[in-house]
Parts: C-alpha cells; structure tokens; sequence
C-alpha cells in the first residue's frame, strides 16, 4: 500500500475561521460595544448590542422598531465614532432582534422587589389607630385593628 503525499501542509482551524470571516477580535468588539454602550447611554438608549463585526460592516442589534429611526439619524455620528476604533470600517446596519426584548423582559421578572417595612411605630399612633377603630365600619375597623397590632410587634 502505498501512502499518498500531501502538496499542501494542513492549517490550523482559526486560520481557516478567520479566512472565512468567522472568528473576530474579541477584544475589539468588546471595545467596540463598550463604546456604543457609552455612546447609547448618554441619549437614553437601552438593550442594543454589537450583533457582528465583518468585512468592514458594523452590525448593530435592537430589541423593536422605536429605536430604529431614531439610530438611523444617529448613524453617521456612530460611524465617526467607531472608526477611531475600526478604521476599516464603512458602514453600520441596524437590525431588529426581538429575542433582545424578550431577555431583558425575562431578566426584569427575575429580579424580587423589595418591599420595605415601616419601622415599628410609637405606642401613640398604635393609640390613635384603636380610637379610629371605634367609630369606623366594619372592614375599615379590622384593617385599623390590625395596623394597630403591627405596630406592637417587635
């Protein structure tokens, strides 16, 4: 049997990502999105992130359509300001990716609210409470009768 000779050497995987555009700097991006992010802050602009980074094309993704004319007249200001970043860079496309509304969505149900609770009141407001109980009907009595409780709890 005989073995076959290669004429080309193999390459390594990331060399063939980034030929075919796959593989980006992440550190660039990440560079690239913390100053959109700034950028975007300072004009009350939320939940849009850097989508790609290709061929000279800066793809920018928000969750719905409110923000989208408003970034379209933003567009060249954007531009300007990536390319001291990207100096390649030609143009910005603006894309709606509802999947982002839908995670911030989810992210705003996770968090608990906090319920404060008073600090125990003074025995004389707890007085003043039973008082108004007296006179008051029945279901304006229970919830008097019962702040008034609340407040001799420890």
């Amino acid at each position: 049997m005989k073995l076959m000779n290669r004429t080309r050497k193999p390459k390594p995987v990331s060399f063939l990502l980034k030929e075919i555009g796959l593989q980006h700097d992440t550190a660039l991006i990440t560079k690239v999105d913390s100053l959109l992010q700034s950028y975007l802050k300072q004009h009350n602009i939320k939940d849009c992130r850097i989508g790609n980074l290709q061929n000279g094309s800066l793809l920018i993704e928000i969750p719905d359509a409110t923000w989208l004319i408003r970034l379209k007249f933003m567009q060249s200001e954007l531009l300007t300001l990536s390319r001291q970043l990207v100096p390649g860079l030609l143009n910005i496309k603006i894309k709606i990716n509802p999947t982002l509304k839908q995670a911030t969505a989810k992210s705003e149900k996770n968090t608990k609210k906090v319920i404060k609770r008073a600090s125990k009141m003074s025995n004389d407001v707890a007085q003043s409470f039973l008082a108004l109980a007296e006179n008051a009907d029945p279901g304006l009595q229970a919830a008097l009768r019962s702040l008034a409780k609340y407040s001799r709890k420890e």
